[in-house]
C-alpha cells in the first residue's frame, strides 16, 4: 500500500516596525512525499517608499493645500472606517462625511500639534489603490510648508504613517485567511488519514478472515479425504456380505455415510 503524505501550507511573515521590511516567506506541499514548493509572495510597503505629495485639491471650502497619499490593495471600507477614527482620536469631536470627504472639528492630533485642529480628508477609489487626501486647518489656516515647514512634515508623516498602518492590517488580515484556509486544509487532511487508518484496519481484519477461511478449507478437504475413503471401505464391504439382514443393515451405514459426506462438502 502506497503511503500518501499531504503537508498543509504554511505561511510565515514580518510586519513593517520602524521601518523594517517585510520579509516573504514560502508555501509549500508534500505529496507522495516530494516536496513542491508554492512561493506565495505578499508584497513589501516600506515607509520610506510611501509617497505623500503635497497638492491643492478641491474640498468643502474650495481648492485647499493637503497631503496626498495612494494606499494599494486596501479596500476602501477599512481605510474609510480607520480614518475616522484616526482622525478623531478618542475626542468628543463627530466626524461628519459629506459625500466623500470625512470632517472633524477640533480634534487633538499631537503628531502634528499640541493643539486642536480641524481635518479633512478625501477619499477616492482608483483601480487598484484607495487615494487620501489630507487638510490640516489649524486657526483658519491651512498647513503647508510655505506657512510652517515644521507641521508640513509632521502632516506629511502622519499621512505616511496612515497610510503603512492601513497595508499592515491588509496585510495580517491576509494571512490570517490564509492561516484558517491552513488550518480547514489540515482539518481535512487529518480526517482523510483516519478514514485511510480506518480502511487499512478493515483490510488487516478481511485479510484475517481470509486465512481463516483458507485454514478452515484445507480443514474440511482433510475430513473429506477421510470420508471419501470410509465410503469406499464401506461399498466393499456390502459387496462381501451375503446375508441379507446385515447387507441392509451395511447399505444404511453407507447412506448415512453419504449423507454426512455431503455435510462435510458444503
Amino acid at each position: 500500500m502506497k503511503k500518501v503524505v499531504f503537508a498543509g501550507a504554511a505561511l510565515l511573515f514580518a510586519v513593517l516596525v520602524n521601518g523594517q521590511e517585510i520579509k516573504r516567506d514560502s508555501v509549500s506541499q508534500l505529496v507522495n512525499n516530494t516536496e513542491l514548493p508554492v512561493e506565495v509572495v505578499i508584497p513589501v510597503i516600506n515607509p520610506k517608499s510611501v509617497i505623500v505629495e503635497a497638492v491643492s485639491a478641491t474640498m468643502s471650502k474650495g481648492a485647499k493645500p493637503g497631503f496626498q497619499v495612494d494606499i494599494p490593495e486596501v479596500a476602501s471600507d477599512q481605510i474609510e472606517k480607520n480614518l475616522q477614527n484616526s482622525i478623531r482620536n478618542k475626542t468628543k469631536s463627530k466626524v461628519v462625511k459629506t459625500n466623500n470627504e470625512f470632517s472633524v472639528q477640533g480634534t487633538l492630533l499631537t503628531a502634528i500639534s499640541d493643539k486642536p485642529l480641524d481635518v479633512y480628508a478625501l477619499l477616492t477609489k482608483m483601480d487598484s489603490s484607495v487615494r487620501v487626501v489630507f487638510f490640516f486647518e489649524q486657526d483658519s489656516v491651512f498647513i503647508e510648508e510655505s506657512v510652517d515647514a515644521h507641521k508640513a512634515n509632521l502632516s506629511r508623516e502622519y499621512a505616511r504613517t496612515f497610510a503603512v498602518n492601513q497595508y499592515k492590517e491588509h496585510t495580517q488580515n491576509r494571512i490570517k485567511a490564509e492561516n484558517n484556509k491552513l488550518e480547514s486544509q489540515e482539518k481535512e487532511l487529518r480526517k482523510l488519514m483516519d478514514q485511510n487508518q480506518g480502511m487499512h484496519t478493515d483490510i488487516k481484519k478481511l485479510e484475517a478472515d481470509i486465512n481463516n477461511a483458507n485454514m478452515d478449507i484445507k480443514v474440511n478437504v482433510g475430513a473429506q479425504d477421510i470420508k471419501i475413503k470410509e465410503i469406499y471401505k464401506q461399498k466393499e464391504l456390502i459387496t462381501t456380505i451375503k446375508e441379507k439382514e446385515t447387507k441392509k443393515t451395511a447399505e444404511k451405514v453407507l447412506a448415512d455415510m453419504n449423507k454426512e459426506n455431503k455435510k462435510v462438502a458444503r
